[in-house]
């Protein structure tokens, strides 16, 4: 498992991303640093799943909609609209409308047959046609009213207050002794006492958007005087399935339940015949929006308004009939942001209505949950960034970024789940940056330091790969297979007392240039010049299968390279040279070497000293190359060799085979 063990460079990586996951899901958990991005990438989803398309105008007042699949058909808005306050105006009729205009209203609708009529109209005076409206509420059997919460305290000056919060009390549910969960309302105001008795149902209608002023969930019950009081939309929802107070239990922070449910009406059959509404802790329920505004079916009110007729439209049988303002003008108009932009209050009720009945609702992952996944990404990118190069690592954090960006999308569109998004995306972004900044200093800081160390020992070939590849060098000692050569010129002394300094340093400086070019012409690491002493290698610090081999060619072509250079000393009247070189292979401890003052990447141990003493041993059968048995075993195809002797060196309780190198097959 060679991808779990980590060089120390790689491990460093591995913990800057950890750190950065560190940072990120604390500002994620503990902050709201991020939270108006995260809405942001919620409200992108929505746009993705639902392009919001606007009604198109054909001619002067008439406009075609699309209506959204996802809108339930038998949810219908019968909006007050500009159509119905210029209509209303021509006929001396203002806004607020008297409420006979409503009564008349009501009773043409109601004829119709709807499941439910909603008015989210507040009726909180005593006004003319109260009587009338009250009855027709009551004939319709069907109306359900709102009213709103204060936030605040107000003064209500009503005489019967105490009256409607008695009626209000109708239905509600006591608050555990265990909630903590603070209470956000001060004051509520319902409609007149009379029209509450009238209607079928009754709810508070508040919105609460959150700081960007969008509005993307429904409090569908609310705290009040140590109890939950239902939201006007969850009223509705137990009337379309049938169920009253006892069938509805409440857990603030888990979910609302609803019992008993009809089987016809279940979405997906349960034994239990219940649909589990998720809520957080004060209450509210995630809006699964469908679109922009006009995305249900929506008609304007005066269409419905019929004096003195009675005779009602079967387009509205067991329809759920909401009426409310839907106009930008004319009237005090009641639009709130939603993800797809500005929405009529109605349509915001809607939607959840549209939630519920259709039982999708949306489900977020839990702060853990999200902190998991952002683990995984950490632990992915601290993995693969570190072993493949910067651009590789710019397509993997692309490609990782955008598919768990499309992953959250189609867990949002298939299966209503929302994942945290901009923080995991701004943690791959951050983590790549940090990772590459790091990776570029310290690749920067290796390659200066290969340049400074290497360029002096090897040949530029081997330099350039080195700085492609540093991960071929491992700079502390390590032992390895490898062959050593060693050469030296003969009666070296007597030549020096023949030339005067200068002469002599010329001399030798042209000889070990030629021979160092042949080192490096074959790949081979100059170790070091102990003064007219060579010494260099083959097989690191780049490893090479064929380093026995190399190292012969380079001895081989160094006597050639001398006698040209001894022809031309003849001709200058110069000193020639006679050289001896000894060769061996085997392991040997090779890495960087000396104090800290001073480093040198070098050889040691008992092969390198074989090595040396072959270079001597070719005075004694004069000769100019002996290689080892070790390094005959690696090159015995391909080189042309005299066996020479069986002896024994220092260090070596065998005897080694030795063998003259004549040349190369």
């Amino acid at each position: 498992m060679d991808f779990f063990k980590f060089k120390k460079e790689q491990l460093i990586q591995l913990i800057i991303s950890t750190i950065v996951f560190i940072i990120m899901s604390f500002i994620f958990t503990q902050t709201t640093l991020i939270e108006g991005m995260e809405w942001g990438a919620i409200d992108f989803r929505y746009f993705l799943r639902d392009p919001s398309e606007k009604a198109i105008k054909l001619e002067e007042g008439v406009k075609m909609s699309r209506i959204n699949e996802r809108a339930r058909k038998d949810i219908i808005i019968l909006g007050i609209d500009e159509n119905t306050i210029r209509d209303f105006s021509d006929m001396n009729i203002n806004w607020p409308f008297p409420w006979d205009i409503h009564t008349k209203f009501t009773r043409f609708v109601s004829s119709g047959k709807p499941l439910a009529i909603l008015f989210d109209i507040m009726f909180l005076d005593h006004k003319p046609f109260e009587k009338e409206l009250g009855k027709a509420f009551k004939k319709a059997k069907n109306v359900f009213l709102d009213y709103p919460f204060e936030t605040e305290d107000v003064d209500i000056d009503y005489k019967d207050q105490k009256e409607r919060i008695a009626l209000l009390n109708r239905i509600r549910w006591k608050v555990p002794p265990d909630d903590k969960a603070s209470q956000i309302v001060e004051e509520a105001v319902p409609p007149t006492p009379y029209l509450i008795r009238s209607s079928r149902g009754i709810g508070f209608a508040n919105v609460f958007p959150g700081r960007d002023k969008v509005n993307r969930t429904m409090p569908l019950v609310l705290k009040f005087n140590g109890w939950y009081y239902p939201n006007i939309d969850l009223i509705i929802a137990m009337h379309y399935y049938g169920v009253g107070k006892d069938d509805v239990e409440i857990k603030v922070g888990r979910h609302i339940k609803i019992k008993n449910v009809p089987k016809e009406k279940m979405k997906i059959p349960n034994d239990r015949r219940e649909i589990m509404i998720p809520i957080d802790e004060y209450g509210f329920m995630d809006i699964n929006y469908i679109g922009g505004s006009g995305s249900y079916q929506h008609y304007s009110y005066n269409l419905f308004y019929r004096d003195g007729s009675l005779e009602g439209n079967d387009s509205l049988k067991d329809k759920i009939v909401l009426v409310a303002a839907y106009a930008s003008t004319g009237i005090a108009t009641d639009e709130k942001k939603s993800p797809y932009g500005a929405s009529f209050g109605i349509e915001h009720h809607a939607n959840a209505i549209n939630t519920i009945l259709n039982q999708d609702f949306l489900y977020k992952l839990s702060d853990r949950q999200n902190v998991m996944v952002m683990l995984a990404l950490a632990l992915l990118l601290g993995l693969i960034l570190p072993r493949v190069s910067i651009i590789i690592s710019i397509i993997f954090t692309a490609f990782i970024t955008v598919l768990y960006g499309i992953g959250s999308f189609m867990l949002f569109d298939s299966y209503s789940v929302i994942t945290a998004l901009a923080t995991p995306i701004i943690q791959c972004g951050l983590t790549f940056t940090v990772i590459i900044t790091y990776r570029v200093l310290t690749e920067q800081k290796e390659k200066k330091y290969i340049r400074s160390t290497f360029s002096k020992f090897v040949s530029k070939s081997v330099v350039d790969e080195l700085l492609k590849h540093p991960d071929k060098l491992k700079l502390g000692g390590e032992k390895k297979i490898l062959t050593v050569l060693f050469s030296d010129i003969r009666g070296f002394t007597s030549i020096s007392e023949r030339l005067t300094p200068e002469e002599l340093v010329e001399h030798l400086n042209i000889y070990l240039q030629t021979m160092t070019d042949l080192v490096f012409e074959y790949n081979g690491t100059l170790d070091k010049y102990v003064g007219d002493e060579i010494m260099a290698f083959w097989g690191a610090p780049i490893p090479m299968e064929d380093h026995a081999l190399q190292a012969c060619r380079s001895a081989l072509k160094q006597m050639e390279a001398l006698h040209r250079l001894n022809e031309q000393w003849i001709r200058e009247g110069k000193p020639t040279l006679n050289i001896g070189i000894g060769l061996n292979t085997g392991p040997m401890v090779v890495g960087n070497m000396g104090s800290s003052s001073r480093m040198d990447y070098t050889l040691m141990g008992d092969n390198v000293n074989l090595g040396a003493r072959l270079e001597g041993t070719n005075k004694v059968y004069k000769t100019n190359i002996i290689i080892s048995e070790f390094t005959y075993e690696h090159v015995k195809d391909h080189v042309v060799v005299r066996e020479l002797d069986l002896i024994r060196v220092k260090g070596k309780e065998q005897p080694v085979r030795i063998y003259e190198l004549i040349d190369v097959k």
